[in-house]
């Protein structure tokens, strides 16, 4: 027999001798605690079912401490049942409209770290000449409804805010039991593992324990997750910048066709050609006129004295008797 055996026939006979001095003590009258007094001859042989419950005690601590561990990080130890296993994931969408969106943006900043948070991400863009910017920050979800409240007041508007949440207990809640039934199964393949005897049967007995330790990694990365979203609540904040409205320009009323002031537009066009023609006229004539009266005069005189060159003279005609013909 090896020691496991006897260590289990051990743990056998604590249990049993424990339920044998429960329905002892249950079954006892009323007056059995001054016999029990009378009796000091029977403690010694007593003494070792009363010490088992003693020894009991570490064992449940161990595992009340365990049960400890399990719950969640926001958990109250004082609290109900159902207060302890409650884990929200909180998620906030908010617009506002601002004057200076860098200000906005800083005091943003503040309010998240202010609450015990941090920026996630955040960005910034210009359009037409105005700077949006966007934020995303963690908060704790004790500090969601305060982080939400002050974001508001920095705002000229609050053009959207939505909240949601997403209970995620009863998944951490099967998370446990799974993760429990995962362990206690790789508990079992150890100790099929430690008495195989062949090569083949060990290696397949510990490749079946190292697929239940994958899982168990699994469950225990997904709790994680669900303490870490539900302790920190994400905001998104988006800035959007105060633009001036433009003044609507007055609609044109449109003009019916009328010929009349046409004709009239018309003449007074053609008035001020003429005008225009007769005044330039006069203007160079009076500015002309004194400077073409000698170049004319020049011209005159020019003009009379080569005709006068290309005049021919005049000769005698000849007499009637001297072209007469000799006889």
């Amino acid at each position: 027999m090896n020691a496991r055996k006897v260590f289990s026939l051990i743990n056998v006979l604590i249990v049993i001798a424990i339920l044998i001095s429960a329905c002892a003590s249950a079954a006892a009258p009323t007056a059995a605690p001054p016999a029990v007094r009378q009796a000091p001859a029977a403690a010694p042989t007593a003494a070792p079912a009363a010490t088992q419950p003693a020894a009991e005690a570490p064992a449940a601590s161990a595992v009340d401490k365990t049960a400890s561990q399990n719950l969640p990080a926001n958990a109250n130890p004082q609290a109900s049942p159902n207060q302890q296993t409650r884990m929200i994931i909180k998620n906030g969408e908010i617009t506002l409209l601002v004057t200076d969106t860098d200000r906005a943006l800083d005091q943003a900043t503040s309010v998240a770290t202010d609450t015990g948070g941090y920026i996630v991400a955040s960005k910034t863009w210009l359009q037409d000449g105005f700077k949006y910017a966007t934020l995303t920050m963690g908060i704790p979800s004790d500090q969601f409804e305060v982080a939400q409240r002050r974001l508001r007041g920095l705002a000229l508007e609050v053009q959207n805010d939505t909240a949601s949440g997403q209970d995620v207990s009863q998944e951490y809640v099967d998370l446990q039991s799974r993760l429990t039934n995962l362990e206690a199964t790789a508990a079992r393949i150890r100790e099929f593992l430690d008495k195989a005897t062949k090569v083949a049967d060990a290696l397949e007995v510990n490749q079946q324990l190292s697929d239940i330790e994958g899982q168990i990694e699994q469950v225990k990365g997904r709790m994680q997750f669900l303490k870490d979203r539900s302790a920190f609540s994400t905001i998104a904040l988006t800035l959007n910048p105060q633009v001036p409205t433009p003044t609507p320009r007055p609609t044109p009323t449109p003009v019916a066709w009328q010929p009349g002031k046409t004709v009239e537009a018309a003449g007074d066009t053609l008035g001020g050609l003429l005008r225009g023609l007769i005044d330039t006229v006069l203007y160079l004539g009076i500015v002309l006129l004194p400077f073409a009266i000698p170049v004319l005069a020049l011209i005159a005189i020019v003009v009379y004295f080569r005709r006068r060159r290309k005049k021919p003279a005049t000769k005698p005609a000849p007499s009637v008797e001297g072209n007469k013909p000799s006889v």
